[in-house]
């Protein structure tokens, strides 16, 4: 069975107004093409084959752009007509695939990693990416042990340190999601993560993070992909 990547789209991008007027965030333009392409191209390189993109405002811009099909990978939807969270988001999708494990990734962030479908499908594991920068304060860190277990997640703090920061992607069960309620706002990251605490696991990614949820972190964007290319 083909591997399965959800991506969040839904967001309103608030703090990206300013820039982005009335685009969906996931395709505010880098380097002269959509985010959102850079993370199917990701997804491409490590075997996954379908897609689901869980969008809310923005929905028909994001489909006329990225339409059914993107370099060979099936492009599915699951459309929100009521804000529901990055959790109720995922809860919705679930109607769109039939695999028993899956990937989550946040539309709004990068952070490459070389883990491929096949590899994971054959760890049996609730997994979380982290990544580690210099400045945690702006958000929030995640704790785990030497067994990279995960043992807490730390909301955002002023104070300026180096630490591991939740990548925005996730290895999930569906078993981690199919008791939420459906059609109802749900948090992942207040809600859903907490309640795995115990079973989730750490993949450390040291290969590149950006975010674009700011002008700020948006403007460094180019730079980010032009060092990688």
């Amino acid at each position: 069975m083909p591997s399965t990547a959800i991506i969040l789209c839904g967001g309103l991008g608030t703090r990206l107004r300013s820039v982005s007027g009335n685009h969906p965030k996931c395709l505010m333009k880098v380097n002269g093409r959509p985010f959102l392409l850079y993370l199917l191209d990701l997804l491409k390189f490590n075997r996954f084959q379908d897609v689901v993109l869980c969008t809310g405002h923005g929905h028909d811009q994001i489909e006329k752009e990225i339409g059914s099909e993107y370099n060979g990978s099936s492009i599915k939807y699951s459309r929100e007509t009521s804000p529901l969270g990055t959790g109720g988001a995922i809860v919705q999708a679930l109607t769109e695939l039939d695999n028993e494990w899956f990937l989550v990734m946040n539309g709004d962030s990068y952070c490459s990693f070389d883990l491929n479908a096949q590899s994971l499908q054959k760890r049996k594991k609730s997994l979380i990416f982290v990544h580690k920068v210099p400045d945690v304060s702006r958000f929030g860190t995640v704790e785990f042990n030497e067994q990279n277990k995960v043992l807490s997640f730390q909301e955002k703090n002023v104070q300026s340190s180096p630490g591991y920061i939740n990548a925005g992607i996730y290895w999930l069960h569906r078993s981690c999601i199919d008791s939420l309620s459906k059609n109802t706002f749900i948090s992942m990251e207040k809600e859903v993560l907490p309640s795995l605490l115990g079973k989730l696991q750490v993949v450390q990614c040291d290969k590149g993070f950006i975010d674009i949820g700011t002008p700020k972190s948006y403007a460094n964007a180019e730079n980010f992909f032009d060092a990688r290319s």
